[in-house]
């Protein structure tokens, strides 16, 4: 996020001196950028080597947005620097991080984060929502890959969490803050190099059972809105053209209009799996082989864990090529359907590992027969 226009604290030595029991003496008062980052301050461990604090109302873009947090962005210095840009603003209506990030609970607040790529760093923010307000710590650094719990980072991410839930790290904090803001902004801070350290390993996830799996179909098909497509499941690994399968198991369930659908897990991966087949057209596509004839269709999707073949049969069904794809409409609903399920192969919970959540949503599938 751009920032406005900022003293910058560099080097100095002091530091805050000031834990966050202190801060939550006096009366309210309306909380600056300072003092939100003394608040912060109070609950982290190493202390940054400079704040660049947040000058609120300050343009943030071309067209004159103005910024309505509070707050600073504190850097650290191994190389490449680690940053954190701890704000307050108003919420905004309909705030759905969770739509868009992995998310997961931390104590009384949300932890959300993006893994990081070859040219964009990962990130993290630990937020709370209260009072109309949106209280966030976000990280910006290297070394995000997965969930951040099992990731060894420069702080302890429960500090974070006391940070965005301290009642005075708000756009109303206390006269206390508010002073302790003025001294830092006075003093500045004495620097400490930080050491990577990871919070927890999280529990691994479980293993994909049959019901598991068909309760992660069902999942994709009432996202892709298609809740009642399925009528019957069972336990079966499909005979393929190309003979019976090695290594894999699967699920065959009874879908509406005659069709049958079939769900293959491979606990591997490599080009053996995801070939074409005797008797099938097949068309490679963005890192998926599909392939099908007259009456079957199939999809082999594969990552460096594991592949899913997906099978569907039944009148109607044929095999998916570029120019088949593109005619696809909803009012044909056979390839419809038929054109959906070529991306089930890449849903969550389809294939070697699932969630907690599918394997107890795969207990309560009445229609499934063990």
């Amino acid at each position: 996020m751009v920032l406005g226009s900022a003293a910058l604290v560099a080097g100095l030595t002091g530091g805050c001196g000031t834990t966050a029991s202190d801060l939550h003496a006096g009366g309210p008062a309306p909380a600056t950028s300072e003092a939100v980052v003394a608040v912060a301050l109070s609950h982290l461990t190493p202390q940054p080597y400079s704040i660049e604090y947040r000058e609120p109302g300050a343009p943030i873009d071309d067209v004159g947005t103005k910024d309505p947090s509070i707050g600073g962005l504190l850097r650290w210095k191994p190389d490449p620097d680690w940053t954190l840009d701890v704000q307050v603003q108003p919420a905004r209506e309909g705030v759905a991080v969770c739509s868009e990030r992995d998310c997961v609970e931390l104590g009384a607040a949300t932890l959300t984060w993006q893994d990081g790529g070859e040219d964009n760093p990962g990130t993290l923010s630990v937020w709370v929502v209260r009072d109309g307000e949106l209280r966030s710590v976000d990280f910006e650094g290297i070394g995000i890959d997965g969930d951040p719990r099992a990731t060894e980072l420069p702080f302890d991410l429960n500090e974070l969490e006391e940070i965005v839930t301290d009642p005075a790290f708000a756009l109303e904090t206390t006269t206390a803050a508010v002073e302790a803001g003025e001294q830092l902004a006075r003093d500045g801070v004495e620097g400490s190099r930080v050491e990577p350290t990871a919070l927890r390993e999280p529990d691994p996830a479980p293993r994909t059972t049959p019901r598991a799996l068909a309760a992660a179909v069902q999942e994709f098909l009432d996202g892709a809105g298609e809740p009642r497509l399925i009528r019957s499941g069972r336990a079966d690994t499909f005979v393929e053209p190309g003979g019976a399968v090695e290594d894999g198991w699967g699920i065959a369930l009874g879908l509406r209009h005659g069709l049958t659908l079939h769900v293959t897990v491979f606990g591997e991966a490599g080009d053996d799996i995801t070939r074409c087949q005797p008797t099938l057209t097949c068309w490679p596509w963005d890192g998926t082989v599909h392939a099908g004839r007259d009456g079957l269709s199939g999809t082999f999707y594969s990552t460096d864990a594991h592949s899913v073949h997906v099978w569907l049969e039944g009148a109607g069904v044929d095999a998916i090529t570029h120019e088949w794809f593109l005619e696809a409409e909803r009012r044909d609903h056979i390839r419809w359907v038929q054109a959906m399920l070529s991306g089930l192969g890449a849903a969550d919970g389809v294939g070697v590992e699932t969630t907690p959540e599918l394997v107890s949503a795969g207990e309560k599938l009445t229609w499934f027969q063990d």
